[in-house]
């Protein structure tokens, strides 16, 4: 008890030691009012305080902290800059086809987005049903997209809901005009069969190397598609039995077991 008390003691004449030493400060600087001199006091006390947490930040941290900054500060400019130039070349393109009269382009499109209602067990590859139609905007023949990847074509369209036939069907019945993008050019063929996971293109009779990995897109051409879809990449290539033109085999990345939600594409001004 002693002991306490004695540590207590020694707490308030320690007190009113640095009270006292205030105190004679003011009086000897009277430039100063004693409420001004707590209040810059106690402002300079709070600072300190909520200022301490910061400066447990070691230089290395801050340094990183200042790059991510900056690394963000450029995406959002590259943002800003991919914004721009797709309004100016959307603007350009407009005048164009209004100096040329021309009416739409091949690549063209309005997207209409749906999910997929059911799929029978017995028809799991060739079609599926999805809660779209033509109260919607969704007519036959129209290209639909999943995952970015071309998938089928619309079928049999009510009002409310719209049927697709896909890709994976043996029996799809349009045969589709792609192209195969290579560095310097681009090579035409046919898309017209799905097997074993893999599309097939014929008809390519130029001589030309067709390396794995390169990105097939459809054309445009025809009535159906419009250009730019993708349907896969290349897989690998042989030729026919008469060693005449090159078979092309194509993988896309989607899986058409796994189906539930699709993009239909309408072509423009349709």
């Amino acid at each position: 008890m002693y002991k306490k008390n004695s540590r207590v003691k020694k707490i308030v004449l320690g007190v009113l030691i640095v009270v006292s030493l205030m105190l004679s400060s003011v009086i000897i600087n009277r430039n100063f009012d004693l409420p001004d001199f707590f209040i810059k006091d106690g402002i300079l006390f709070v600072d300190r305080f909520i200022s301490h947490p910061f400066q447990s930040f070691s230089d290395d941290q801050y340094e990183q902290l200042r790059v991510e900054n900056e690394n963000l500060k450029q995406e959002l400019d590259k943002i800003k800059y991919y914004e721009t130039e797709n309004e100016e070349l959307t603007s350009e393109i407009s005048k164009l086809k209004e100096m040329l009269h021309i009416n739409k382009l091949l690549s063209d499109k309005e997207f209409i987005n749906a999910s997929v209602l059911s799929r029978g067990i017995d028809y799991w590859n060739e079609s599926l049903m999805i809660d779209k139609g033509s109260d919607d905007g969704v007519s036959n023949n129209m290209a639909v997209v999943s995952g970015g990847f071309l998938i089928g074509v619309t079928d049999n369209v009510s009002h409310y809901n719209s049927n697709v036939l896909l890709l994976s069907n043996s029996k799809f019945p349009v045969n589709i005009s792609v192209k195969i993008k290579l560095e310097n050019r681009e090579v035409v063929g046919i898309l017209n069969n799905y097997n074993n996971g893999l599309f097939e293109i014929v008809g390519i009779v130029d001589n030309v190397e067709i390396p794995s990995g390169s990105k097939v897109v459809t054309t445009g051409l025809g009535n159906i598609f419009p250009s730019g879809l993708l349907v896969g990449y290349v897989d690998s290539v042989t030729t026919d039995n008469f060693d005449l033109s090159k078979i092309v085999n194509v993988k896309s990345d989607i899986d058409f077991n796994n189906i539930s939600y699709v993009t239909i594409v309408k072509r423009g001004n349709e």
